[in-house]
């Protein structure tokens, strides 16, 4: 199973897009048991939604600050 800190990496880039059967399974199977991530994926989401929807062209800082501000809502391990 994966740790906290791999799910939020493969969530956050492409690989998850990439990842074979067994791989995405185990992501589900993490986020069926941990709330953190479940919560942090339901974010990513919402964020890349907005993101869609606005006309303005938004900037990689703005979406940095955005994630920054997203991953410090999490507590340490």
């Amino acid at each position: 199973m994966y740790r906290c800190s791999e799910v939020v990496r493969l969530v956050s880039t492409d690989e998850y897009l990439t990842a074979g059967p067994l791989k995405k399974l185990q992501i589900r199977l993490h986020l069926v048991m941990c709330e953190n991530c479940k919560k942090y994926v339901r974010q990513l989401r919402a964020l890349a939604a907005a993101i869609r929807k606005t006309s303005e062209d938004v900037s990689a800082s703005d979406v940095e600050r955005a994630k920054s501000h997203i991953l410090q809502q999490f507590p340490k391990k």
